[in-house]
């Protein structure tokens, strides 16, 4: 069953999460200047996480649908993902964010529920942002050399996601484009047994 999701702007606090805090999942929430990314077929993508990068804010979108269980979406693959799959977004300040609920057509939450960066339930055992690859790592040096690992996403039971068979979704930057804030510059790849 392919769920249509739509985006509504509010300014209410989210699962007991401040708009300002750094969080997995749950709705993004950003100021003005930022537009919300969607995937080629008009679909907002989803948050994956947001976290402070200095005094500002980096954002992490990927089209998760099919890996959260809707197996008639269109999304990434094994390998590198297209751009419409995936986006990095940067905002220099942490004020006047709005929050862009993900809805379902019956106005549910359409994404897993916000947890804090730490909190280990909702982000999945290897999951962590601005670290060393735990797992892919000859891959990962030899099919993007001179990259890092901006954001590292594993598979969770918990909320459903599964990346094919132990599959790890990675997000990558090289180093001079992290310090440039040149997140358009940042590539998504899916590696899976």
């Amino acid at each position: 069953m392919n769920t249509t999701k739509e985006t509504t702007d509010a300014m209410t606090p989210m699962h007991e999460i401040q708009p300002e805090q750094s969080h997995w999942w749950g709705f993004a929430a950003m100021p003005d200047e930022l537009e919300y990314p969607f995937n080629g077929e008009d679909n907002p993508l989803t948050l994956v996480c947001q976290f402070h990068h200095g005094e500002g804010m980096i954002y992490v979108f990927a089209d998760l649908n099919y890996f959260l269980g809707d197996y008639e979406a269109d999304g990434g693959h094994i390998g590198e993902w297209d751009e419409r799959f995936f986006r990095v977004l940067y905002s220099p300040t942490r004020e006047n964010l709005h929050i862009h609920e993900i809805v379902d057509a019956n106005g549910a939450s359409a994404v897993p529920q916000a947890e804090p960066l730490d909190a280990p339930a909702q982000r999945g055992e290897e999951s962590g942002v601005l670290q060393p690859a735990s797992c892919w790592t000859d891959e990962l040096e030899q099919e993007f050399p001179g990259y890092q690992v901006l954001l590292e996403l594993d598979e969770n039971d918990e909320i459903g996601l599964r990346f094919y068979d132990c599959g790890t979704l990675f997000f990558l930057i090289q180093p001079k484009d992290l310090e440039a804030k040149r997140f358009d510059k940042t590539k998504c790849v899916l590696y899976s047994y």
